[in-house]
């Protein structure tokens, strides 16, 4: 059979091949037109460790006053019931006793306590020297009363609430031995209600690189407990 002067063998043959050539076309147009594969690159999610740091706002004091005596403040003094021998910071100082009572004071060696242990606290502790050892021995008044001074600000740091602020009560050599002592008044606010803290803190020298800290820390609720602190610093020795 033809179709004009063409066998229609011929016909369908052609109408196969263009029907072939126009299928491939139209799969080229229309993956041609897709956007060339881009290499996703997922954004990488740091861990909890790898988190910012939140900034360590320094903890300002101010300047020591000349050497100014602890002075026993009004109050209740409490019972002496024993000694408080506190074997890792060679030292030894008065046990009080009721309302005080021996209490487990990390990170400190020693301790007593009165009352709860969350800020204000009423805390008497003891260890060595928090932090690194002293590059150099500690030998004149300076050297130690530099040295206090750093420990104050580590328990205002630690153990007194967040914005504490410090104004120095006593600053005067060890009563038993070489040593410093310095005394201080802590204000801050709990639910917006100002609070002051009597504090106390004596370096000791107990024969090695790192001295022994002795601290003490009563808030106003325990204002009659004021009257323990001076006595308990003067009475606080090396082994």
């Amino acid at each position: 059979m033809r179709i004009g002067d063409t066998p229609i063998r011929t016909v369908y043959s052609v109408g196969a091949a263009g029907l072939a050539v126009g299928a491939v076309t139209l799969i080229f147009v229309l993956f041609s037109g897709d956007e060339p594969v881009r290499q996703v690159v997922v954004p990488r999610v740091e861990g909890p460790a790898a988190a910012a740091k939140p900034t360590v706002l320094p903890i300002k004091l101010p300047s020591l006053p000349k050497a100014t005596t602890l002075r026993t403040l009004s109050g209740t003094l409490s019972p002496v019931v024993g000694t408080v021998t506190d074997a890792k910071a060679a030292i030894a100082y008065s046990k009080l006793g009721g309302p005080w009572s021996i209490k487990a004071a990390p990170p400190f060696s020693a301790g007593q306590r009165v009352g709860a242990a969350r800020l204000p606290r009423t805390t008497i502790a003891s260890s060595l020297l928090p932090g690194a050892t002293p590059v150099a021995a500690l030998k004149t008044d300076a050297d130690y009363r530099k040295a206090a001074l750093t420990a104050v600000r580590w328990t205002i740091r630690n153990h007194h609430p967040a914005g504490s602020k410090v104004a120095w009560t006593a600053s005067q050599k060890l009563a038993t031995g070489k040593g410093w002592v310095l005394g201080y008044r802590v204000t801050y606010a709990i639910r917006g209600r100002k609070h002051t803290s009597q504090a106390a803190l004596a370096l000791l020298d107990i024969g090695r690189r790192k001295p022994a800290m002795l601290f003490v820390t009563v808030p106003d609720m325990h204002r009659k407990l004021w009257a323990d602190i001076a006595p308990l610093m003067a009475g606080a020795r090396a082994l």
